[in-house]
């Protein structure tokens, strides 16, 4: 298995270095890094260590080559103690990247994108966001918590088990940054 890492990440470094027009990442910045299949065309996900936050290059493959598609500079927090991200797939191959603070401050959070291929390009088509408050209760002197999950293609979702629609639609995964997200799904 770490043979096999190893050989997809020196893959990964070859291929990000293949153009001056292209960044170059260093293996040791890698995040996290998956491939799979959406409407037909095989896509590889490289989830690297930015300025700040977390990076994603999306590469679809045209015969034997990979074309980098989409860049998202900044599309998750990542780098402080106990926020970590890391990119997997979904059964009908849809790509999810998932960011987390599960150990700084009172406020605790998970968050999970949706990234899927629509009308030729990479688009954030699904957005979930979870939290609870280490120091805030309820009415009932429960842990303050929430949960929204949204689907940014139709606009329909859930906010703590209710119903909600929302305006803000499916983006462009290039336009998406870390502090993004529907309304709707904000507490107060």
């Amino acid at each position: 298995m770490a043979k096999l890492s190893a050989a997809i990440l020196l893959t990964l470094l070859l291929t990000f270095g293949a153009s001056a027009d292209e960044p170059t990442v260093s293996v040791a910045s890698v995040l996290s890094a998956v491939s799979g299949y959406q409407d037909s065309n095989y896509y590889r996900a490289v989830l690297v260590k930015g300025e700040e936050d977390a990076d994603l290059y999306l590469f679809s493959r045209d015969g034997w080559d990979f074309t980098l598609e989409a860049y998202a500079p900044g599309i998750a927090v990542t780098g402080i103690g106990g926020s970590d991200a890391s990119l997997s797939t979904a059964e009908n191959g849809a790509l999810r990247l998932q960011s987390e603070n599960i150990a700084i401050g009172r406020h605790r959070w998970q968050q999970t994108l949706t990234i899927v291929h629509r009308d030729g390009r990479y688009v954030v088509g699904g957005y979930t966001y979870s939290f609870y408050d280490t120091l805030a209760v309820d009415a009932n002197g429960d842990v303050l918590t929430g949960e929204c999950d949204v689907n940014l293609l139709t606009g329909k979702g859930f906010k703590d088990g209710r119903p909600i629609r929302t305006s803000f639609r499916s983006v462009p995964v290039d336009n998406w940054r870390a502090d993004m997200g529907p309304p709707e799904c904000e507490w107060e």
